[in-house]
């Protein structure tokens, strides 16, 4: 298994276990999230009250299900929505983009042309449908690293996840 890391935190953003969607020239990826039950779940094996389930013909019994209903990504690294106005991201990305650059000079010279390009198609894909985006940070809350992007495809019961690619780092575990 694969762990995508902020390259200048160390902070886990999101894993090979979602299907990674590469866009603008692979400078950003795309992951379809889901909503799922987490919680106590009420199995019944077919031997009514003996281990403790119901008969058919009992009420509930009181058991408090606790089980909700949770994003899966969202869950698993623990992101907090955050809010931006349409120029504080574009200050913000503007500034994160220049250390993903500096980065990429140092460690992957060959994706920093593509990474420009795939960065400035994003930016302009970002203003056109600012309204309809959210904005999440990793559990830290560090303002100054990774922020995720989500956004609803049409048709979609949760979100899509966009992340910018060339700003992390994969960890074999």
């Amino acid at each position: 298994m694969k762990i995508y890391v902020d390259a200048f935190s160390g902070e886990e953003i999101i894993s090979d276990s979602f299907n990674i969607e590469e866009k603008f020239e692979e400078a950003i990826g795309e992951v379809q999230s889901q909503d799922i039950v987490k919680g106590a779940v009420n199995v019944d094996v077919g031997a009514g009250g003996h281990f403790g389930g119901k008969n058919e013909d009992e009420e509930d019994g009181g058991v408090d299900d606790q089980a909700q209903k949770v994003n899966n990504i969202i869950d698993a690294f623990k992101y907090a929505e955050t809010q931006f106005t349409k120029a504080d991201y574009v200050t913000y990305f503007k500034t994160y983009a220049k250390k993903v650059k500096a980065y990429l000079e140092a460690n992957k010279p060959n994706r920093v042309a593509s990474f420009q390009k795939g960065a400035g198609e994003f930016i302009k894909w970002v203003s056109a449908n600012f309204n309809d985006l959210q904005f999440y940070c990793p559990e830290s809350y560090d303002m100054e690293n990774h922020i995720v992007i989500g956004y609803y495809k049409e048709g979609q019961a949760a979100p899509t996840f966009v992340y910018i690619l060339d700003g992390l780092k994969e960890v074999k575990m």
